[in-house]
């Protein structure tokens, strides 16, 4: 009766290692926020020496949950590509607690510090799907997060597939608004969804969207406009005091 009592303890152990990773998965960027603080190193002859840390974070939306994570930038490092804006299709995988970023022009590691449920994500299109599909990289190539600089035989690492020769850039599927206000740092909703705060520049599929920006004490700020592949447009929204 022991044997069978530690096959099942020996089993219940080995769920959340399987649970804590998944496979790749599609998604797309919510939004991508830079923050930068200014420490003091050490202090000379009453003098501070400082240096600035360089933390980003970014939100994915897979499936039915938002996904947040960071990771500050280092020397070794470099920032997210500026293409990733919102929406941007890209392949995630979670591994613990961490959050695989990959795209065709980069990839990145974040260390996840929150989850929340949202609606379920926008589809991808076919060639968003086939362009994702063919993205391959050796591994080790991820830059972000790590929890030790030095990498041991026991550091986790997403599931890797055979590499394939470098993919062509992703082609545009999609049309760019950037969305400024007065004043400054108020909401973005686009067909009802929260997009962030202004300044913010939002991509998005062909066809008619309603834009919507709104802060506390004003009235709200309403524009309907249509996007088509690969534009690029500008909203001022100056709203009026209640």
């Amino acid at each position: 009766m022991k044997w069978l009592w530690s096959i099942l303890l020996m089993a219940l152990a080995f769920v959340p290692c399987v649970s804590a990773q998944t496979l790749w998965q599609y998604g797309r960027i919510v939004d991508v926020n830079k923050s930068v603080n200014t420490r003091t190193k050490a202090w000379v002859v009453n003098t501070p020496i400082t240096e600035d840390e360089t933390t980003y974070t970014i939100s994915v939306h897979v499936q039915d949950k938002i996904m947040i994570g960071t990771y500050e930038l280092t020397p070794e490092d470099s920032a997210p590509p500026e293409e990733w804006t919102t929406n941007y299709p890209l392949k995630i995988q979670i591994v613990g607690n961490r959050l695989y970023l990959r795209s065709p022009i980069g990839d990145v590691t974040l260390h996840v510090v929150r989850r929340k449920n949202a609606k379920l994500m926008m589809p991808l299109t076919a060639q968003e799907k086939k362009q994702l599909e063919q993205i391959e990289a050796p591994a080790g190539s991820f830059v972000g997060f790590s929890d030790d600089k030095k990498t041991t035989a026991n550091t986790a690492k997403p599931v890797e597939a055979a590499p394939l020769p470098a993919p062509a850039p992703l082609p545009a599927t999609m049309g760019t608004v950037n969305v400024r206000s007065t004043p400054y740092l108020s909401e973005v909703f686009v067909d009802g969804d929260s997009m962030g705060y202004t300044p913010a520049k939002v991509s998005l599929p062909p066809g008619k969207h309603s834009f919507r920006v709104e802060k506390p004490g004003y009235k709200s700020w309403t524009k309907e406009i249509t996007i088509t592949i690969g534009s690029e447009l500008t909203l001022d929204a100056s709203l009026e005091k209640k």
